[in-house]
C-alpha cells in the first residue's frame, strides 16, 4: 500500500496552499477575469474579458473557472482549482490504464510520477489551460491504444474546445507515427462514427459563438492558428533547441529512469511490427518525438506547450521501475548511477546558489530575498534523493519503498518550501495589492482609469471592468480584442477610450477617479505628478488620485 498512500500524499502537494498568493499577471490575471465575467453574467457561451468578447481561447476551462467561483466565489483557489482538477483526472486515467495493462504497482507509479514532475506540478497551480489539455491528450491517445476510437474522439472534442486545433494534433501526431512504424492500418483511428462523435462534442459551441460573432471563424484558424503557427507575430519565437533543456526538467527526475533503457532501441525498431513489449516502447517514443518535432518547427513556444508529453516519461519509468531486473535492464537499479550523479551535482549547486549566482537585477528585493532559502531547501532535497536512491539500489538488498520515496522527495518539497517565494513573484506580477490600495482610497466608489496601461488581475480583484485610454487595445494582451479595437471602441460605454481621454477626465473629474499607469512610463507620469497625489507604486504600475472636481486643474 505505500505507492497509493504517495500518490495520495503526491496529490495533498499539489494542492497545498493553492489560493496562499496572488495571480500572476498576464496569464492567471486575465483568464480569472474571464471566468469571473462568465460567472457573473451567466453567459457561458462567449467569454468576455473586461466587458468585451474574449475569444483567444476556448469555453471549457473559463466555464469550470467559474462555476467554481459560483461555488467559492471569485478568488484565487477558485480559480486555479480546475487546473488541480484536470490534473488529478489525467493521473486517474493514466493509472486506470497501466493498472489494467501491468499490474497494479506499475499504474499506481505511473500516477506518482506524472504528479511528481515539476511541471505537472507547476500547472496543476495555474490558471490556465494545459493541465485541461493534457487530461485530453492524455485520455485520447490511451483510448486509441485500447482501440477505443470513440472515446478518443470524443476526449478530442473536448480538448478542441479547451484550446483549439492543437488538441487534434497531439494525438495524431502520436498514433499516425506510430501506425506506419507498426504496421498498423490507420483507418482503424479514423472510423466515421469517431468523427460524428468528434463533432457532436466540438461543433455545437464553434457554431453558437460564429452566429453571434460572425469573424470567429477567421480568428480561430486564420489568425489563432495559421499565423501562430507560421509568423512572429505573437513575440513567441525562440530557436529551435528552446525545448531540449525545457523537457528534461519538465519530467525530472522519471525522466532518467523512463530512458535507462535507451540502448534497447535498435530491438525495438527491429521488433517494432511483431514483439507487443517493442510496440509499446515505439509508441510511448512517438507520443514525445511526434508532437515535439512539431512544437520545435512551431514559430510560438512556451514552456507549458510540452506538458501534455509528460505523460509517457511517466509510464515509461514505472514500466521500468516495476519491472524485473533482469528483464532487458528494468529495475530499481536502472539509471540510478546516472540519477546520482545528476541529483548531487544540481543539489550542491543549489545549496551553494548564492555562492556562485550573481544578484539579478531584474527581481525585486522581496523576491531575491527569497529565492536562496528556497533554493537551499530544494538543494538539500535533492541530496536526500540522491542518498535514499543510492541506499535504496544497493545490490545486498533491494529496499523499493525508499527508492520511490528517493524520487517523488523533490517535487513533493516544492510547495512546502516555496511559499515565500511565490508571494514574492505574486506581489510583483500581480494587481491585487494596486486593487486594495485604490478600494481603500475611496471607500468602494472610486472609478479606475487605465492610461495606456491595464492591469489584468485588476478588474478581478475590483470586480468590475476597468476602462483603458489606449490607441490600439493591445494593453488588454487580446489579440481578439486589438484585432477588432476600432469596432469595439465605438460601441456606447465601451471599456476602450481614446487615447487622450484621460486628459479630459482629469480636467472635468466629475467622478473621482484614480489614474494607472505604467510605473516605466515616465512622461505620463510627469504629467500627473504636478496634479494628483501618487496613491501607489505596486510592481510594475503606479496609481494617481482620486480626482475630485474641487481639485481638478
Amino acid at each position: 500500500m505505500r505507492l497509493p498512500l504517495l500518490l495520495l500524499a503526491a496529490v495533498l502537494a499539489l494542492g497545498f496552499d493553492l489560493g496562499g498568493y496572488p495571480l500572476f499577471d498576464p496569464d492567471e490575471g486575465r483568464n480569472a477575469e474571464v471566468a469571473r465575467e462568465m460567472a457573473e453574467t451567466n453567459d457561458f457561451v462567449l467569454p468576455h474579458l473586461n466587458g468585451l468578447p474574449y475569444l483567444d481561447k476556448p469555453i471549457v476551462y473559463f466555464a469550470a473557472a467559474a462555476v467554481t467561483m459560483k461555488v467559492l466565489g471569485p478568488n484565487e483557489t477558485a480559480a486555479r482549482l480546475p487546473a488541480l482538477l484536470f490534473t488529478i483526472a489525467t493521473l486517474v486515467v493514466v493509472v486506470r490504464f497501466a493498472r489494467r495493462r501491468w499490474g497494479a504497482d506499475t499504474g499506481w507509479l505511473a500516477g506518482l510520477a506524472l504528479a511528481t514532475m515539476p511541471l505537472v506540478l507547476a500547472y496543476a497551480r495555474t490558471t490556465i489551460f494545459d493541465s485541461a489539455l493534457a487530461f485530453c491528450t492524455t485520455l485520447a491517445i490511451l483510448a486509441f491504444w485500447e482501440d477505443r476510437p470513440l472515446l478518443a474522439w470524443a476526449a478530442i472534442g473536448v480538448g478542441s474546445i479547451t484550446k483549439g486545433p492543437i488538441a487534434i494534433l497531439i494525438p495524431l501526431a502520436t498514433v499516425v507515427p506510430f501506425a506506419l512504424l507498426a504496421g498498423r492500418p490507420l483507418r482503424r483511428f479514423f472510423p466515421l462514427a469517431g468523427l460524428g462523435v468528434f463533432l457532436l462534442v466540438a461543433l455545437p459551441w464553434f457554431l453558437a459563438v460564429s452566429a453571434r460573432i460572425p469573424d470567429f471563424p477567421h480568428y480561430v484558424f486564420v489568425r489563432e492558428t495559421f499565423e501562430r503557427v507560421t509568423t512572429t507575430r505573437f513575440h513567441r519565437t525562440a530557436p529551435f533547441w528552446y525545448y531540449l533543456p525545457i523537457v528534461p526538467i519538465a519530467a525530472f527526475p522519471w525522466i532518467v529512469p523512463a530512458l535507462a533503457r535507451w540502448r534497447t532501441w535498435r530491438w525495438a525498431w527491429l521488433a517494432r511490427r511483431v514483439n507487443p513489449r517493442a510496440q509499446e516502447t515505439i509508441l510511448l517514443a512517438c507520443w514525445v518525438l511526434g508532437p515535439l518535432l512539431f512544437f520545435t518547427i512551431n514559430k510560438s513556444k512556451l514552456p507549458q506547450y510540452v506538458l501534455p508529453l509528460m505523460p509517457p516519461f511517466a509510464i515509461g519509468a514505472a514500466r521500468v521501475l516495476t519491472a524485473q531486473a533482469t528483464e532487458l535492464g528494468g529495475g530499481l537499479t536502472a539509471g540510478r548511477r546516472t540519477y546520482l550523479i545528476i541529483a548531487t551535482l544540481f543539489g550542491v549547486a543549489l545549496a551553494s546558489l548564492t555562492l556562485w549566482l550573481p544578484a539579478p537585477i531584474s527581481l525585486t528585493p522581496a523576491e531575491r530575498a527569497a529565492i536562496p532559502p528556497t533554493a537551499l531547501a530544494l538543494g538539500v532535497a535533492l541530496l536526500i534523493s540522491a542518498a535514499l536512491i543510492w541506499y535504496a539500489g544497493r545490490p545486498v538488498r533491494l529496499r523499493p519503498a525508499l527508492g520511490m520515496m528517493g524520487y517523488t522527495i523533490v517535487v513533493l518539497t516544492i510547495p512546502f518550501v516555496s511559499h515565500r517565494l511565490r508571494v514574492a513573484i505574486g506581489d510583483d506580477r500581480s494587481a491585487k495589492t494596486l486593487a486594495q490600495v485604490i478600494e481603500s482610497s475611496g471607500r468602494g466608489s472610486t472609478a479606475v482609469l487605465g492610461i495606456s496601461a491595464f492591469p489584468p488581475s485588476l478588474p478581478f480583484y475590483l470586480r468590475r471592468p476597468v476602462p483603458v485610454a489606449t490607441a490600439n487595445g493591445r494593453e488588454l494582451t487580446s489579440t481578439f480584442i486589438a484585432d477588432c479595437y476600432e469596432r469595439y471602441a465605438q460601441i456606447p460605454d465601451s471599456p476602450l477610450k481614446p487615447a487622450d481621454y484621460w486628459r479630459e477626465r482629469l480636467q472635468q473629474c466629475d467622478v473621482p477617479t484614480v489614474f494607472v499607469t505604467s510605473a516605466g512610463d515616465a512622461r505620463t507620469r510627469a504629467l500627473l505628478d504636478p496634479q494628483l497625489p501618487l496613491l501607489a507604486v505596486e510592481g510594475r504600475y503606479a496609481a494617481y488620485g482620486p480626482c475630485a472636481a474641487s481639485s481638478a486643474r
